[in-house]
């Protein structure tokens, strides 16, 4: 959106980042991050859709200690 604002209507970023509440550096940041995930981020999704497929799997009941039970299982290290 901020990028927009300079393209689009002429704003400068730090205008924007001021009326939006965001700091320039993080809007800065956020523009130079990698566009490939890192591996943490592979892992961490991944690791979110199993946690996902065994609640559902159980019928919406399985809690955290069970869940991890079910990783671990798998060889998850959680």
């Amino acid at each position: 959106m901020i990028s927009d604002c300079r393209t689009e209507k002429k704003i400068p970023h730090t205008v924007a980042c001021r009326a939006l509440g965001v700091s320039p550096a993080c809007y800065y940041k956020w523009r130079k991050r990698p566009a490939n995930p890192t591996k943490r981020e592979v892992r961490r999704a991944a690791l979110t859709e199993r946690i996902k497929h065994f609640f559902t799997a159980s019928g919406r009941t399985y809690g955290s200690p069970r869940i991890t039970l079910d990783l671990w299982a798998e060889g998850w290290q959680v």
